[in-house]
């Protein structure tokens, strides 16, 4: 493809992203600059053959400023404090992927497709990492666990964050400081292990290893150091969105070709329900930890992607340290423990079913 047509592409691509953030941030509406151009672009996929060209390289470079500001929110208090929560993020855990495998249980019973189907489209454990497992079983459906896991975290990706602009939340003064502070020194260990931790990352194919890195590598060496390292200014943050909303909403295939009525009234139903559990767990840990809000725990709580949630924490006045720490626990969770399990079940009931 010739050069000029790619710039001609991505120009149009760039414009179309900003202006729908604009556009959007004039309603008032929470996370324009996310929702916008991610709005934007899941419609003109499906209504329109338009060609566009967002360069991968722009998703990399918006999970990593966001993983930036994430882990320079760790102070050594905030991870002792993380660390007395354990108990609370190991039930949470527990809860919520038990939920989902009922959930899963209905869906199947719901649209009759493969009971191993059913499980890891319904498992909250992020999209690419749920097909990949998916194509190791045989009964499974591959495009039905895709088409689960995309419109289950498109719903939640547009309603939390909603909901979030609805919910109480921490006023400026009691957030912290948002002045730019840098200390070269402490920074520049933190360069070097992030990039160890992304390299090693790399190698064991690790999800999300763009936003982790960050996150660990920052996190471990201001708890370490008892130094801000740098704070990013909200600009920044706003560019991020930016570029992680246009590569979301131009990821969204034509849903149409593959979601029946059926299909999506079973996936609408199931990320409904799972959404209102969360928050049922959400309002029962804030009963019993008064010192966080009801909105700390509910985008802890609620199954979407640990970017996106992040960023709403962000932006909402939530403890940004604890929605983080509960999201990397559930991931570890699900990949080291969860998934394997599930996988392991619906093998063993593929070799019974002759498979």
């Amino acid at each position: 493809m010739k050069v000029g047509s790619l710039v001609k592409r991505f120009l149009i691509t760039l414009a179309i992203a900003l202006s729908a953030g604009f556009l959007l941030s004039l309603t008032g509406l929470f996370l324009p600059w996310l929702l916008g151009p991610m709005a934007a672009f899941l419609i003109l996929r499906q209504v329109t053959d338009m060609e566009f060209h967002w360069p991968k390289i722009f998703r990399t470079l918006g999970l990593l400023l966001l993983g930036v500001q994430i882990g320079a929110s760790f102070t050594q208090e905030s991870v002792i404090l993380m660390v007395a929560d354990l108990p609370y993020m190991l039930v949470m855990t527990i809860a919520i992927v038990v939920f989902s495998l009922l959930l899963g249980f209905l869906f199947q019973r719901m649209t009759r497709v493969s009971l191993s189907t059913a499980l890891l489209g319904s498992m909250p454990g992020g999209l690419s990492q749920m097909v990949l497992i998916s194509e190791e079983v045989k009964s499974a459906n591959v495009t039905v666990v895709s088409v689960m896991q995309t419109f289950r975290i498109l719903l939640i990706v547009f309603t939390v964050p909603v909901a979030a602009g609805f919910l109480s939340s921490r006023a400026p003064g009691e957030l912290a400081e948002t002045s730019f502070r840098f200390s070269p020194y402490a920074f520049g260990i933190a360069l070097v292990f992030g990039y160890a931790l992304y390299w090693l990352m790399k190698r064991i194919s690790f999800p999300a290893r763009e936003l982790m890195a960050p996150v660990l590598a920052m996190a471990v060496v201001q708890t370490v150091t008892g130094s801000d390292l740098i704070d990013l200014p909200s600009l920044v943050i706003i560019i991020a969105q930016v570029l992680i909303g246009t590569h979301l909403g131009l990821s969204m295939e034509k849903l149409g070709d593959s979601l029946d009525s059926r299909l999506a009234g079973a996936v609408f139903l199931n990320t409904v329900l799972l959404i209102a559990f969360s928050a049922g767990l959400a309002y029962g840990l804030e009963r019993l930890l008064p010192e966080y809000l009801f909105l700390d725990f509910f985008l802890s709580a609620a199954p979407g992607g640990m970017a996106e949630m992040t960023i709403t924490a962000l932006e909402a006045g939530a403890d940004v340290p604890l929605v983080t720490s509960f999201h990397l626990f559930r991931l570890f969770f699900i990949l080291l423990i969860a998934a394997p399990l599930v996988t392991y079940y619906v093998k063993k009931l593929d070799a019974k079913s002759g498979y």
